[in-house]
């Protein structure tokens, strides 16, 4: 099935979209399952799919030096649940407040993952600390990206951190 930008709309005037962005500033970790910035994961057993629409990072201090950002993704279905260190809030597109009206992804700003992720692919970077021109890190995903139960997706960084405020958007779907 293709997603498109209307079915995403529709989507949403249900009631089955959601975001999760961080409060703050946050320092995105490298592929580890001792993760922070922000990871988006289903729940074992919840009984949906998550497709992603959108993720992005806004990175608000200069790099030490180069730096990567990107996706991650888990190695497998995990057997093991997420730890939810830190939990972000999560908005309906209807929106009725924070944290009212929440599906069953959980997204944290730090979390202990059942594995540590692999690479999916970059979605930004810059060269050298001195070439920095903060911009926003966008991947519209479009549902390309679809987390079933027991896995997780989440930003990270390759060679130096990135610090930013970071976001993403998912459709709650029956499996």
């Amino acid at each position: 099935m293709a997603y498109s930008s209307d079915w995403f709309l529709e989507q949403a005037r249900l009631g089955n979209m959601y975001h999760a962005c961080t409060t703050g500033a946050v320092t995105l970790s490298t592929v580890s399952a001792t993760c922070t910035g922000l990871v988006l994961s289903n729940p074992i057993g919840s009984g949906k799919n998550l497709v992603v629409e959108k993720v992005r990072f806004a990175p608000s201090t200069a790099p030490a030096g180069a730096a990567v950002v990107g996706l991650a993704i888990s190695p497998a279905v995990q057997t093991t649940e997420v730890v939810h260190t830190t939990p972000a809030v999560i908005h309906n597109a209807i929106t009725t407040g924070s944290n009212l009206n929440v599906g069953v992804g959980k997204a944290d700003a730090a979390a202990t993952l059942g594995a540590a992720p692999v690479w999916l692919r970059p979605i930004g970077s810059v060269v050298a600390a001195s070439s920095i021109t903060p911009g926003m890190y966008v991947d519209e995903t479009k549902g390309d990206i679809i987390l079933p139960p027991g896995t997780n997706l989440s930003l990270s960084y390759l060679t130096t951190a990135a610090v930013g405020i970071a976001e993403m958007t998912w459709v709650e779907v029956p499996i």
